[in-house]
């Protein structure tokens, strides 16, 4: 009888595991508290390289609501290997951009946003 019991456990488990997801689902929000780091999926609207002598682009993508309408500021180089209607995937401390009625996603420890580290794209 109680190997029966332990038996039924040990299948309830195995099945509880395996229904699982593998990957924690993450929400995308915009804080807006200049702390929080968030992770932000969206399709690239437009990239705009800034003119010479500087090496930033940026890059506008859609976000979740609020914040429909994001920006990123990158290096020109890693703007290279993104293109417009792709997707792109970033992380980052969002934060509002009330002048030009937008939000923008900063990296957390760097200046610029890094391919790799801060965004992928598509």
């Amino acid at each position: 009888m109680r190997r029966a019991a332990l038996m039924l456990m040990l299948i309830a488990l195995a099945t509880a595991w395996s229904t699982s997801p593998t990957a924690p689902a993450r929400a995308q929000s915009c804080s807006d508290d200049y702390v929080t780091v968030e992770t932000i999926r969206g399709t690239i609207i437009d990239i705009k390289p800034a003119p010479e002598p500087f090496r930033s682009a940026d890059i506008y993508l859609t976000g979740p609501a609020p914040c429909t309408s994001m920006w990123m500021q990158v290096l020109k180089h890693d703007a290279e290997n993104c293109r417009v209607g792709g997707f792109v995937e970033a992380e980052g401390v969002i934060t509002q951009d009330a002048e030009n009625n937008s939000w923008e996603i900063n990296p957390a420890k760097n200046e610029y946003m890094t391919l790799g580290d801060d965004f992928t794209c598509g």
